[in-house]
């Protein structure tokens, strides 16, 4: 019924294509599903993956976290699901799948101005024409609404920002001369500069706004919102309703943005008076964290650790436990810990549903039998808002051969990476070539490795930068306390997968960079086939369970 309402759509607007998006018009990654138009057209739950609709096709995006949950989700008798490989881009075969002489509406406010260019270039090689929409299509036909638990907006405490608000809207009054404005809309960075923090939606420490900062006879940072604010952030700033930001922000001279962040509506708003800014500041801010927000992450992994340990003692000592029983208990334990909530859905897979990277629905039907993988995916936002993010794979009784061929591969890829010599040069993309190569080597071609090493990790459990991962993101250089995850994992579809992660930062020992993990849960001992570990590796777990032994 909906594609039969949406196709009616196409042919009053008088088009060929739409582009039905994931996120909202804050662009966030995890978007509620009740909030979520792409998941009321074909059904597909993953965090990303945004759908192409014509007259006769439905195409559901999904990269390589997604392939087969998205096979199992979406109806093929409607959609067909385009699986991204590595080195694939959504963009290109987004554009390989429009026909010449086409044109393909987009929604205005769940698209960034950097994607709308891109996407004008390549399709005007096709001669096809992009027509802007200013509402949501799926609107129409089914309501869209994130939830609403009354919660407020608070500030985190300054023993956990190491900076003021203040202090920190100070270093951009700098960037700004007279009557210039900075636009940023992205949640992350607003909930980062003002130190303000929100658990109204699920899997998210940010509020809903809009910020712009100003300088005029007096420097303000102003925050559009509808969120009730209970404290004052700062004496830089002020607070105004959500619906004052379109005639506010037209008054302004010149506006600086950021093109990967801004929407396409907003960037409207403002173009006639647009500069395209030369870095996005505030998150090359926030990809730097102090000696404060590094202390803070510590204490939140000591709560996170003993969450991930239980959970291994629940896999080894009950019986019959069902995957949703162990994610509900995992949950149980983020929230005795002190957690607010979890900062994303827990990935919770027995047995070959392990090999589903983001298996994100544990089933109560399914039990943890001896022999079987649980490769457990979980965080918390603690009371700094920060995100937590760790993996460990269990095995429940003894392992298989190749259970710990599988399991002793993947820790030698998280070995190599963690214990790389790193210099001012080095980047995401050399980390994730050298657990690569591991694999490589490995003789289990048979097995995937679909994503990227890691991802960094901050306000939203993934934060860019740094990216640790093979693509064009993954090659700006490391610096000192950047905090990011090393996960290298392998799957394959019917026998299971094993991924272990752990967040880590770089700092500077002995005057030397290098990389300390913030997690120090142990391997498990019983999968680790000593065999195929080198001397050197075989020295560098001696270290990690020295380590964690103190």
């Amino acid at each position: 019924m909906i594609l039969k309402k949406l196709r009616e759509i196409l042919s009053e607007q008088k088009i060929d294509y739409l582009l039905i998006n994931t996120t909202d018009e804050f662009l966030v990654e995890y978007n509620e599903l009740c909030n979520c138009a792409r998941y009321f057209v074909t059904g597909f739950s993953g965090s990303t993956g945004d759908v192409l609709l014509s007259n006769k096709n439905v195409w559901q995006f999904a990269d390589g976290r997604y392939h087969e949950q998205a096979d199992a989700e979406v109806d093929h008798k409607t959609t067909a699901v385009v699986k991204l490989q590595l080195g694939q881009t959504f963009l290109s075969e987004l554009v390989e799948r429009i026909e010449p002489d086409s044109v393909i509406g987009i929604v205005s406010k769940k698209v960034s101005l950097n994607f709308y260019k891109l996407l004008k270039e390549k399709l005007t090689k096709k001669n096809c024409k992009i027509k802007a929409l200013d509402f949501e299509p799926v609107e129409k036909i089914r309501k869209l609404k994130s939830t609403d638990n009354k919660e407020t907006v608070t500030q985190i405490d300054i023993k956990i920002s190491g900076l003021s608000a203040d202090d920190k809207s100070k270093k951009l009054f700098n960037k700004l001369k007279n009557d210039e404005a900075y636009l940023d809309t992205n949640l992350e960075n607003i909930a980062y500069l003002t130190n303000c923090r929100q658990y109204k939606t699920p899997f998210s420490s940010t509020f809903k706004a809009k910020m712009l900062i100003t300088k005029h006879k007096k420097s303000e940072v102003q925050i559009y919102t509808d969120e009730k604010i209970e404290t004052e952030i700062g004496t830089n700033f002020r607070i105004f309703p959500l619906n004052d930001f379109e005639k506010n922000v037209k008054k302004e001279k010149t506006v600086f943005f950021n093109p990967s962040t801004i929407n396409f509506y907003d960037y409207k708003l403002i173009k006639t008076k647009a500069v395209e800014s030369k870095k996005d500041y505030i998150k090359e801010m926030k990809a730097i964290k102090n000696e404060a927000e590094i202390a803070h992450f510590k204490k939140n992994f000591e709560r996170t650790d003993k969450v991930v340990n239980k959970a291994f003692e629940l896999v080894k000592s009950t019986k019959n436990l069902t995957e949703l029983e162990l994610s509900n208990e995992v949950e149980k334990e983020y929230l005795k810990q002190g957690a607010k909530q979890l900062s994303f859905k827990t990935i919770l897979a027995a047995g070959s549903n392990s090999s589903v990277i983001h298996y994100s629905h544990p089933s109560d039907k399914v039990k943890i039998k001896e022999g079987d993988f649980v490769l457990l995916d979980c965080g918390g936002h603690f009371e700094g808002g920060y995100s937590t993010d760790i993996t460990r794979t269990f095995i429940k009784g003894e392992p298989s051969y190749l259970q710990k061929k599988v399991y002793t591969t993947v820790l030698k890829m998280f070995l190599n990476a963690y214990n790389y010599n790193i210099t001012n040069r080095t980047t995401g993309y050399t980390l994730d070539s050298a657990a690569r190569k591991i694999h490589r080597q490995s003789g289990l071609s048979d097995f995937n490795f679909n994503h990227g090493l890691g991802h960094g990790v901050g306000i939203n459990v993934h934060e860019n930068p740094p990216t640790i991962s093979c693509g064009t993101s993954g090659k700006r250089v490391l610096k000192e306390n950047m905090v990011f995850t090393i996960e290298p994992g392998l799957y394959k579809a019917g026998f299971g997968g094993v991924r272990l992660e752990n967040t880590v930062y770089l700092t500077k020992k002995e005057g030397k960079l290098k990389i300390q993990s913030f997690s120090h849960v142990p391997f498990q001992e019983n999968a680790i086939d000593y065999n195929l570990l080198t001397n050197q590796e075989k020295d560098w777990l001696k270290q990690w369970n020295n380590h964690n032994k103190r």
